[in-house]
C-alpha cells in the first residue's frame, strides 16, 4: 500500500465509524428514553414487576448500562469524526497528512527555521496533545471501550429463556433473560400502552420498539467490531508513517544497491550500473511505467557528446557549493559534516534534475535535517525556490523527522514532494545546541522525467554544426522538453497550497504528458505547445506525451465547443488563443505522427472547436476576441492581430486536416476552411498593417502598438504580402537589445516563446542569418549566464539581465518563479534543424 494512502484510508475509516456511530446512537436513544421514563416508585402490583423491581434487578440494570454505554460510543465515534473534519477545514488535508507523518515537523515546515529555531525543540511537546494522531488513536480507544462494553453487558445479562409472547403478562417469576433482553423492557411497555392507549396501539407499539431494540444490540456489535479492526489498522498506519518515509519497489531497489555498493568506488562509473528494474518481465522506467521508448539513438555519432540528458535515472550530485558565496568546495563525493543550527551545504548536480531525492547520513546530538531546492544559483538557501503559485509566500523547504543521539538516517522524498526542476539542492540542519551534527553520505536523486525511457540518451534526432554555442542552444532546448515530459500523476497541486508545494495532480491519461515547465506550473498549456511540439519532433522524437495532451484538452472541452486555456487541475477558461493553439496543436501532432487514428477520435469536437471560435469573425472580417486571456501580453481583445494571426493559420491547417480526415462528409469543407483564411488575410492586411512603420498594428486601430507577436507570425504563417516580408523582417530588430528581442506588448521583457516564433518568421522570409544571430544573442545570453542551469531554455527576462520575467505582469516580482525550464522556449532547437535556415547559413 502506498505512503500517501495510507492516512486517506484512515480518514475514509473514521468516516465509515461516523454512519455507524449515528446508527448506534439513533437506535439506542429510543430504548434509552423509555426506561428513564419507567423508573419509578412502584413497589409490585397485580404480579408484575413494577419500576423499582427494574432498578433493583441485576440483569436489568446490566441492560440499562448497556444502553448508556451504545450511546456514549457512538457519541465519541461521532465527535471523533467531527473533529478530523474541523481539523481539515482549518489546516487543510496536506498539512494534515504532513502532521501525521511527522509533528515535530510541524512548525518548521511552515514558518522560516531560522526565525525560530527553538520551535524544531518544543514542537512535540506543545503539540502532541492536539495531534490528529491522539485524537485519532484516543478516540478510537474510547470508542472501542464503550462499545465492546455495551456488548459484554449484554451478553452477561442475556440467558436462555422461553421465547416472548407479546399476548401474554409478564409472571412475578418470569426468568429475565434470553439472547433478547429488549424482550424483557417491551412487556413492560406492553403493560403500559394497554393501559393508557389500548391493545390496539400497545401490539403495534410493542412490534415496532421491539424491532428497534434488536437492531439497536446488532449495532452496537457490529461497531464494536468495526472499531477493532478501525484501531488497529490505524495503529499499524500510525506506527508506520510516523517513521522516515519509504520509497515504492523501484526506489527502494536502488536504495538497497546504493547502500550495499562500495564507499570508495568511482562515482562516475556509478552512472552505468543497472537502475531499471523488469516487472513480469518488462522494462519499466520510472516507478512501474512501462518503457516503450528507444533503447538507443536513432544516429549515433560525435554530436551525442552534447546531449545534456544523463545516461542513467538515477544521478548524483556534481560538486559540493559553499551557501555563503556559492564557490565550490570539493567535487562530489566529498567531505560534508553539519554542524550546529543554520550549518548548510548546496549540492550542484551539474545540470538541471528532476525528481525524488534519496539521502543517507549518520547524525549526532539532536535536530532536523532540511531540504531547498532551486534551480538557478541566485535562489540557493534554506528555502526553495517558488513554485506552489502563491509567490513569495514560499516553497520554504522540507525535513526529515527530527533525530535525537547518534545513530544512521536514510531519507526518501515523498511522492508529493517531488521536485519537478532543480539544479541545486541545499542540505541544511537545525539544531538547538552547538554539539549537533550531520555526516552526509550519499545523495541520489531518481529522475522522474521522461517516464517511459529506460535510455535518457536516445534521440531519434541530432544536431551538429562547427558552431558549438548553436550546438549548445540545440541540445538545450531538446532537454527541456525531456524534463517537460513528465509522469501523468505528478502535477501541480491546485488551488495552491498555503505553504510548500506538491506535485500529485492528475494531469491525463496514458503515462506521460508534455507540460509547460519542469518546476511550473506542470500542467498542459495548447500555447507553450505550438513551439514545443515541432521541436520535440526533430529532437527526441518523442510524441506519445503530446497526443497525451491534446487529449486532455479535447477532453474538458465545453458544451458550446470552447476549449480550456489550460489542462487540469488548472483548467483555466477564457482565452480566444490558446483554444486555437489547441487547433493547431492537432495539425503539428498528425502532420509529424501520422495519427489518423486520433484524428478520427477528436474530429467531430475539432469542428465543433472551430465553430465556436468562427463564429467570432465580425462584419469587418475580423475575429472578435471575447476570450481575452493569452501568453502574456498586457493587451489583448477586440480586433487583436496576434490572435487574427493564429486564426488564419487554423484555418489553412483545418483545410489540410480535412483532407486528412476518414470521417470527412462535406467534400467541400476544406475549400470553406481555405475560403475563409483568404478572406481573414485581406482582412488583416487591409485593417492593421501601418505602411508608415512597415509594421503590423497590435489591432484595428490607429494605435502605435507594433508587437513582437503578430508580426513575427506575419510571417511566419505567411499572412504578410511578398512585398511586406523583407520589411517586417527588418523592423522587427528594431526590437533587438544585446541579450535578445524585447516584446513590445510586454514592455521591458523578453520572451523567448515570441521570440522563437520571430525565428521562424525570419527564416520564413529568407532571412536566416537573423534568425541565427538572434538565437546566438538570446539563447547563448542564457546559455553562458553562470546563474543559470547550464542546460536548458529559460521562460522569460528582463531586458537588465535579471531573471525577474513577468515581474509586474502576475508573477508578484518573485523573479524566483520563473521557470528555467520552459518548452515553449525551445524554438532554436526546430528553427535549426530547418533545411531553409541551414542553406540560408551556407
Amino acid at each position: 500500500m502506498r505512503e500517501e494512502n495510507k492516512p486517506k484510508i484512515m480518514l475514509w475509516l473514521c468516516a465509515a465509524q461516523f454512519l455507524i456511530s449515528i446508527i448506534v446512537v439513533g437506535l439506542n436513544a429510543p430504548a434509552r428514553t423509555f426506561v428513564r421514563l419507567h423508573i419509578g416508585e412502584d413497589t409490585f402490583v397485580a404480579g408484575h414487576y413494577t419500576q423499582e423491581r427494574k432498578v433493583r434487578d441485576s440483569h436489568f440494570t446490566l441492560h440499562l448500562w448497556s444502553i448508556e454505554l451504545a450511546c456514549a460510543s457512538g457519541v465519541i465515534g461521532i465527535l471523533m469524526f467531527v473533529i478530523l473534519l474541523i481539523t481539515i477545514c482549518f489546516t487543510g488535508w496536506s498539512r494534515l497528512q504532513r502532521k501525521i507523518r511527522n509533528p515535530q515537523a510541524l512548525k518548521v515546515d511552515n514558518e522560516n527555521p531560522l526565525s525560530r529555531p527553538a520551535e524544531v525543540r518544543n514542537a512535540a511537546s506543545k503539540m502532541v496533545f492536539l495531534h490528529p494522531r491522539v485524537i485519532i488513536s484516543g478516540c478510537l480507544l474510547v470508542c472501542l471501550f464503550f462499545s465492546m462494553a455495551a456488548c459484554l453487558s449484554v451478553f452477561i445479562a442475556n440467558g436462555t429463556s422461553d421465547n416472548f409472547d407479546p399476548a401474554k403478562v409478564l409472571r412475578g417469576d418470569a426468568r429475565i433473560g434470553s439472547f433478547n433482553i429488549e424482550h424483557y423492557i417491551c412487556q413492560l411497555l406492553l403493560l403500559w400502552t394497554r393501559e393508557e392507549q389500548g391493545p390496539t396501539s400497545s401490539i403495534m407499539l410493542i412490534q415496532e420498539r421491539c424491532m428497534l431494540t434488536k437492531y439497536a444490540r446488532w449495532a452496537t456489535l457490529l461497531s464494536a467490531v468495526f472499531a477493532i479492526f478501525q484501531f488497529f489498522f490505524c495503529i499499524w498506519v500510525l506506527d508506520v508513517i510516523s517513521q522516515p518515509v519509504k520509497s515504492r519497489s523501484e526506489a527502494q531497489r536502488v536504495r538497497d544497491w546504493l547502500d550495499n555498493r562500495n564507499k570508495n568506488k568511482d562515482r562516475d562509473s556509478s552512472e552505468k550500473q543497472p537502475t531499471v528494474a523488469r516487472v513480469a518481465g518488462r522494462l519499466t522506467c520510472w516507478r512501474d511505467t512501462v518503457c516503450d521508448g528507444p533503447s538507443e539513438a536513432a544516429f549515433p555519432g560525435p554530436w551525442d557528446d552534447n546531449i545534456y540528458a544523463p545516461s542513467s535515472r538515477t544521478v548524483q550530485p556534481k560538486a559540493i557549493l559553499s551557501l555563503a558565496n556559492a564557490s565550490e568546495i570539493s567535487s562530489y563525493p566529498g567531505p560534508a559534516t553539519l554542524t550546529g543550527n543554520g550549518s548548510a551545504f548546496v549540492f550542484d548536480f551539474g545540470l538541471e534534475v528532476g525528481g525524488i531525492v534519496h539521502l543517507s547520513y549518520t547524525a549526532s546530538g539532536s535536530g532536523v535535517l532540511g531540504l531547498a531546492f532551486s534551480e538557478a544559483k541566485n535562489w540557493i538557501g534554506l528555502a526553495s525556490d517558488s513554485s506552489n503559485g502563491l509567490f513569495k509566500s514560499g516553497d520554504l523547504a522540507i525535513y526529515d523527522a527530527p533525530f535525537a543521539g547518534t545513530g544512521n538516517h536514510s531519507y526518501t522524498m515523498p511522492d508529493e514532494k517531488l521536485r519537478g526542476g532543480f539544479r541545486y539542492l541545499t542540505l541544511f540542519l537545525l539544531a538547538n545546541s552547538t554539539d549537533a551534527s550531520i555526516d552526509i553520505g550519499d545523495v541520489d536523486l531518481e529522475i522522474a522525467f521522461q517516464p517511459t525511457w529506460s535510455n535518457l540518451r536516445a534521440y531519434n534526432g541530432y544536431f551538429h554544426s562547427s558552431d558549438e554555442l548553436l550546438n549548445r542552444i540545440w541540445y538545450a532546448g531538446a532537454y527541456t522538453l525531456q524534463t517537460n515530459a513528465v509522469p501523468v500523476n505528478t502535477g501541480r497541486a491546485w488551488p495552491a497550497l498555503s505553504a510548500g508545494w506538491a506535485n500529485n495532480g492528475s494531469l491525463a491519461n496514458g503515462s506521460t504528458v508534455i507540460v509547460d515547465g519542469a518546476k511550473r506550473d506542470r500542467a498542459v498549456w495548447p500555447g507553450d505547445m505550438g513551439v514545443a511540439v515541432p521541436a520535440a519532433f526533430v529532437s527526441t522524437g518523442e510524441l506519445e506525451s503530446v497526443r497525451a495532451a491534446l487529449e486532455v484538452m479535447f477532453d474538458y472541452q465545453e458544451a458550446d465547443g470552447a476549449i480550456p486555456e489550460a489542462g487540469p487541475p488548472l483548467l483555466q477558461k477564457g482565452s480566444d488563443t490558446y483554444h486555437m493553439w489547441t487547433m493547431i496543436g492537432t495539425y503539428n501532432y498528425v502532420l509529424y505522427s501520422g495519427d489518423l487514428d486520433f484524428l478520427a477520435l477528436v474530429w467531430e469536437r475539432y469542428l465543433k472547436a472551430m465553430d465556436y471560435v468562427y463564429a467570432k469573425v465580425d462584419d469587418s472580417g475580423l475575429l472578435n476576441v471575447t476570450g481575452t486571456r493569452d501568453w502574456a501580453r498586457w493587451q489583448q481583445g477586440w480586433n487583436n492581430t496576434e490572435a487574427n494571426m493564429i486564426l488564419y493559420h487554423t484555418l489553412t491547417t483545418a483545410a489540410t486536416l480535412s483532407d486528412w480526415a476518414t470521417n470527412t462528409i462535406n467534400s467541400t469543407l476544406s475549400t470553406t476552411f481555405q475560403s475563409r483564411a483568404s478572406s481573414l488575410r485581406t482582412a488583416i492586411n487591409t485593417h492593421t498593417w501601418d505602411a508608415t512603420a512597415s509594421l503590423y498594428r497590435d489591432n484595428a486601430t490607429l494605435t502605435a502598438l507594433h508587437p513582437q507577436d503578430a508580426n513575427a507570425l506575419s510571417l511566419y504563417f505567411s499572412v504578410a504580402t511578398p512585398d511586406t516580408t523583407a520589411l517586417i523582417s527588418a523592423g522587427l530588430t528594431q526590437n533587438w537589445t544585446p541579450i535578445g528581442a524585447e516584446a513590445p506588448e510586454l514592455p521591458g521583457n523578453i520572451s523567448p516563446f515570441i521570440s522563437s516564433l520571430e525565428l521562424h518568421g525570419h527564416c520564413a522570409a529568407g532571412r536566416a542569418d537573423r534568425a541565427l544571430a538572434l538565437a546566438r544573442r538570446a539563447w547563448g545570453w542564457y546559455a553562458n549566464h553562470p546563474n543559470g542551469t547550464g542546460s536548458t531554455v529559460i521562460e522569460g527576462y528582463l531586458t537588465n539581465g535579471s531573471f525577474g520575467y513577468r515581474s509586474s505582469r502576475g508573477y508578484a516580482f518573485d523573479a524566483s518563479y520563473v521557470s528555467h525550464a520552459h518548452g515553449w522556449s525551445a524554438g532554436p532547437t526546430s528553427v535549426l534543424t530547418d533545411k531553409q535556415a541551414l542553406a540560408k547559413t551556407a
